[in-house]
């Protein structure tokens, strides 16, 4: 698991422990990203769910793609954006074989997002009247309803996605109120279900899920004029780091084009054009994580636009000419795509699990390889919970002050303040007030009088100050810590202190 995995990873954990996010635990992200993890640990309480789920979400998503592109055109189109979604998507070609981007809540948002897509997409008016229309595909918009909804609860921002299929069936004249009752039905379930859950903590849910968000967000942000540059100039930036991107905004262009004879033709135009919206409204900070969503239109702008213009090729061209322009433009599109990505690095990547899969390297060895710096150390957290869990007793509360949540797992110990990772505090979100800031952790920390205390010494500058730096700095957190407890040896990146007694 990456840092943020396992993040999720330690909340799914309290909320198997009959814990709640927020209140227990305190997190950014919206709740469904949590409970999700709840049933991964539930299922397989291993660092291999993560990739598991991620490989069965691009699974999904692929067999979405095929349907979706044989109801819109063609067979053909719908197994090219799977097979270019599948290809181009893999996560081993970004850093640390992917371990960041793998299991995020974006693959999931994609997901729900292409299972409605293709769930409206079955609903296009038939030749009845749209009444007859809108009662029999009832069950439909219902259905997509329910999966944006889930989308928007996963991350706020993905709410642009109901917004644009509304729009988008408005646009195309099928809305009806036999459709739009279900529809509205089906995405406000998940949202008032978690709502319930959290009745008697909605402003506690409301500073970390908003709040803190908006203020995450607009740290990277001088102004709308910024915002604006950035969503217009990102996917252009981006396609020169990632095929997806080159092949799918190739596509969007002729989409673009052809969608002045066929409407429908503006589908992955539209989808594409929500995810950027989306990446924007997370910060300008271009984690890789945050372009994942938009996977599935581009791959389907990719296949279908390339169909499209090979088809105006064969019409305009005698057959020897067209096949001619067609291999060369097929030897032009491998030559970029072998540019952006790094095949080298995905063949690298996928030997070395295969390698760790046969049981041909320890532990450790396949741990040691996805360090980056002291920021992200997985070998390190392993290292950190060992310590931890050999220095307290199994009901003794442990504390990281970091952003290696991992270690909590590895323990198996419980974090001894709800702010079991560090930026919020760092930050400075909510502070001054009752249970924030430095002040409430020491509170916490006081009660909770955890067995191991870990310091990282390097995870967040220039971002915000590192974790180490600041708690020895801040005299009402140093006080209490130098006065109980005393140092001893741990690993590379760590300050631990044990408590004296």
């Amino acid at each position: 698991m990456g840092a943020d995995q396992s993040l999720y990873a330690y909340v799914g954990e309290r909320i198997l422990a009959g814990e709640r996010p927020y209140v227990d635990a305190w997190d950014q992200k919206p709740p469904a990203i949590h409970y999700t993890y709840a049933l991964l640990r539930a299922a397989w309480p291993a660092d291999g769910a993560v990739a598991a789920a991620d490989a069965l979400a691009a699974a999904g998503i692929a067999a979405l793609l095929f349907l979706i592109g044989r109801e819109l055109t063609s067979h053909s189109v719908g197994a090219g954006a799977a097979l270019v979604y599948l290809l181009l998507s893999n996560p081993a070609f970004f850093r640390l074989g992917g371990v960041r981007v793998r299991g995020q809540a974006e693959i999931f948002i994609a997901l729900a997002v292409t299972a409605a897509a293709f769930l409206l997409i079955r609903s296009r008016p038939l030749p009845a009247s749209l009444s007859e229309a809108g009662g029999r595909d009832a069950w439909r918009y219902a259905g997509a309803g329910l999966l944006l909804g889930a989308a928007f609860t996963f991350k706020y921002n993905a709410g642009v996605y109901g917004a644009a299929a509304a729009a988008g069936v408005l646009g195309a004249g099928a809305l009806t109120f036999r459709r739009a009752g279900p529809f509205a039905a089906g995405y406000a379930a998940f949202p008032l279900a978690f709502l319930l859950i959290f009745t008697d903590a909605l402003g506690t849910v409301y500073d970390a899920t908003v709040l803190y968000n908006v203020r995450y967000s607009g740290e990277t942000y001088s102004g709308p004029l910024h915002f604006l540059t950035y969503l217009l100039t990102f996917p252009i930036q981006h396609a020169r780091v990632d095929a997806l991107w080159t092949l799918g905004g190739a596509g969007c262009a002729v989409l673009l084009v052809a969608g002045v004879r066929d409407r429908a033709r503006l589908i992955p135009v539209i989808w594409v054009a929500a995810a950027c919206l989306s990446v924007a409204i997370n910060g300008s900070r271009g984690l890789p994580q945050y372009f994942v969503q938009a996977g599935p239109g581009l791959a389907l702008a990719a296949a279908w636009g390339g169909a499209l213009a090979a088809g105006a090729v064969r019409e305009r061209f005698p057959p020897m000419a067209a096949r001619a322009a067609l291999t060369i433009g097929m030897l032009v599109v491998a030559v970029a795509v072998a540019r952006v990505n790094q095949f080298s690095k995905l063949a690298e990547q996928t030997l070395f699990d295969a390698q760790a899969l046969a049981g041909r390297m320890t532990r450790e060895t396949y741990l040691a390889r996805y360090v980056d710096g002291q920021k992200y150390t997985a070998l390190g957290a392993a290292q950190v919970g060992r310590l931890m869990q050999a220095h307290s007793a199994p009901d003794s509360p442990v504390y990281l002050f970091g952003f290696t949540p991992a270690a909590y797992l590895h323990a198996d110990r419980v974090s001894a303040s709800r702010f079991f990772w560090s930026r919020p505090v760092i930050a400075g979100f909510n502070e001054g007030r009752p249970g924030y800031g430095v002040a409430g952790v020491r509170a916490e920390l006081e009660r909770a009088r955890p067995a191991v205390v870990a310091l990282q010494v390097d995870d967040w500058a220039p971002d915000v100050t590192d974790s180490a730096e600041f708690f020895l700095t801040t005299p009402v957190l140093a006080e209490w810590l130098q006065s109980e407890y005393r140092q001893m040896p741990g690993p590379d990146g760590f300050d631990v202190w044990i408590r004296r007694e």
